[in-house]
């Protein structure tokens, strides 16, 4: 994957976690609707997250020298690294957020007061999605989509690493253990992987890779002018897949892999480009994973705090500048500080299997 392309794609995991967080802070309760306009791309925004995460594993594994043991240790550093800040920041602040202003804290947005130890536990080990349960992690209702991705690097892992006598067996019996809902949104996953693959082996030429770039882009528009809301009625999706827009989900990830596809083909056009933005663009992406995971937890404390009301400028300066200065000041002692967390399941993995990585 040349530097083009890879700035490219840190530019859409940085659009869609800034999509996250502005569809929920420019809620009424925070900032009184501003910029609610944003609201309805969240979810197409996770789509481009679940795609943007195959490629990436694609791109990773396809070095020649990733071992079971190193997969691991790679994969386990980047979510925990994250993830368990995350859990510890969001439980602390909500336990004084609802000190400060307990009827900020409702079960109108999805907050729940009860279970906070299992709460705690099932998003530590990444079982709040599994088969029909649905468990928040107090105020950081975005941890769900990890009990989603986690399981796609366990199955890929157990596809690619695990020996052939047991391989398709290990996968159905992951695919088992996590439900149907968690099942069928691996496709999107999928997407992407295979988008890598397909860059890597063969790609498309340059007057395809033009054609699929600004076509995608159309077909995209298109959709969200017309198809959106038809598309709904076409299927109803079951109640146990735990997600009305899968259908939608699944047209968005199509396009999205397309996109990145055809402009892998045509990504050494932007090269000027790409070398004046591609330092201060890879630093703010690198930030993206702390801003998707705690711009609730950090926005709702924040709320208890101001004395202003939601629509007042000092509440919206707080709301959106202070927040974002809070998740890059976290990201500092977080994602961008993996190698720690490397080091330590590196040495942990060792003393399981201390002779040979795991075959």
């Amino acid at each position: 994957m040349n530097r083009e392309t890879s700035l490219y794609l840190d530019a859409w995991r940085l659009l869609a976690a800034l999509t996250v967080f502005l569809g929920h802070v420019s809620g009424a309760r925070f900032t009184g609707g501003l910029l609610w306009q944003f609201g309805p791309f969240m979810g197409e925004a996770v789509a481009v997250f679940f795609v943007l995460s195959g490629f990436v594993i694609g791109y990773a594994t396809d070095r020649g020298k990733e071992t079971a043991q190193s997969y691991a240790v790679s994969r386990l550093a980047r979510i925990y690294s994250v993830a368990l800040p995350a859990l510890i920041v969001t439980f602390i602040l909500d336990a004084f957020g609802r000190l400060y202003r307990p009827e900020f804290y409702s079960s109108s947005w999805g907050y729940v007061s009860d279970g906070q130890v299992w709460q705690f536990m099932s998003g530590l080990l990444f079982l709040n999605q599994i088969w029909n349960l649905v468990v928040p992690q107090g105020s950081d209702l975005p941890y769900w989509s990890l009990g989603y991705e986690v399981w796609y690097y366990v199955i890929f892992g157990l596809a690619t690493f695990a020996t052939r006598r047991w391989r398709i067996i290990s996968v159905l019996f992951a695919l088992a253990v996590v439900g149907p809902a968690i099942a069928f949104m691996l496709p999107l996953w999928l997407f992407g992987l295979f988008g890598y693959r397909f860059c890597a082996a063969r790609g498309v030429g340059r007057p395809m890779g033009w054609l699929l770039t600004i076509g995608t882009l159309l077909a995209w528009g298109a959709y969200e002018g017309w198809g959106r809301k038809h598309v709904a009625a076409i299927v109803t999706i079951p109640a146990f897949l735990k997600r009305d827009s899968l259908l939608e989900d699944y047209v968005v990830g199509a396009l999205f892999i397309a996109h990145i596809i055809g402009f892998r083909a045509i990504s050494t056009t932007f090269e000027t480009t790409a070398k004046r933005i591609g330092k201060p663009l890879r630093w703010a992406a690198g930030a993206t994973f702390t801003i998707y995971l705690l711009h609730l937890p950090v926005a709702q404390f924040l709320t208890t705090q101001l004395p202003w009301p939601p629509t007042s400028w000092q509440t919206r300066t707080v709301m959106f500048a202070g927040t974002l200065l809070i998740l890059f000041a976290l990201a500092e002692v977080t994602e961008r500080r993996k190698e720690p967390w490397k080091r330590g399941f590196k040495t942990l993995l060792a003393q399981v299997q201390p002779s040979q990585p795991v075959a």
